[in-house]
């Protein structure tokens, strides 16, 4: 009977450390999926997963999903199309008509820090180096408090990298100051300037110091020229 329990334990730890290892399909074909959805649904919103996040490489991994067969329903219909081989993802809508893809088993603290001041105002010295998606997120992401909870709770990876965004930039600009916010909140505003979604991909973390590791990414919504 121990014995017994012992293989039950252990697989149903095996089978928790899988289910926070999905993730695995590859950017190059998530990407005009997603583009296209973002399109046709005129959408914006983010996208919370685990992952099999390997930073060695320039862009991550993305959920399972697939080209929806039909884009009748609403928004959020089209989105459940397009994850309904991902049993864990979630679609929803809100007030301001963001799309939150997250997935129920994501923990979700480190978007709930909350940050006490980010400027995306810093001069013109520094707009051709802040004026992309990816810089204002950093700028977010490099906040006091962020680091602070990071190095607390054992979140890797504790430097200042993170997942370049996918899609072509403009020369656009962030700007404006954000006061008493949430890293989810501040993410959003991002979205203003640059619509399409951030991306929150958690992992396993090969650090035995670290929990899991976060990392966060941008991708902007592309229109096809005619």
């Amino acid at each position: 009977m121990i014995r017994f329990r012992v293989i039950l334990t252990f697989l149903s730890l095996l089978s928790s450390c899988l289910g926070q290892e999905r993730g695995g399909t590859d950017p190059n074909v998530a990407w005009p999926i997603l583009n296209q959805i973002m399109v046709k649904a005129n959408t914006s919103g983010s996208l919370a997963y685990w992952g099999r996040c390997d930073f060695h490489k320039p862009f991550p991994d993305y959920p399972a999903l697939s080209y929806p067969s039909a884009f009748s329903g609403s928004p959020v219909e089209v989105w459940q199309k397009a994850f309904a081989s991902d049993p864990k993802m979630e679609v929803t809508q809100e007030s301001d008509g963001l799309i939150r893809m997250f997935e129920t088993d994501v923990p979700t603290d480190l978007l709930d820090v909350r940050i006490s001041h980010v400027s995306f105002v810093l001069g013109d010295q520094w707009r051709d180096r802040f004026g992309g998606p990816d810089n204002a997120m950093y700028l977010v992401l490099s906040a006091p408090e962020v680091i602070a909870y990071r190095k607390a709770h054992n979140i890797g990876p504790l430097t200042d990298m993170w997942y370049r965004s996918g899609g072509s930039h403009s020369k656009q600009e962030v700007v404006g100051d954000l006061y008493n916010v949430t890293v989810k909140q501040a993410l959003d505003y991002i979205l203003q300037f640059y619509p399409g979604f951030w991306i929150y991909a958690n992992c396993q973390s090969d650090d035995a110091k670290a929990g899991r590791n976060v990392y966060f990414g941008f991708f902007r919504k592309v229109i096809p020229r005619k």
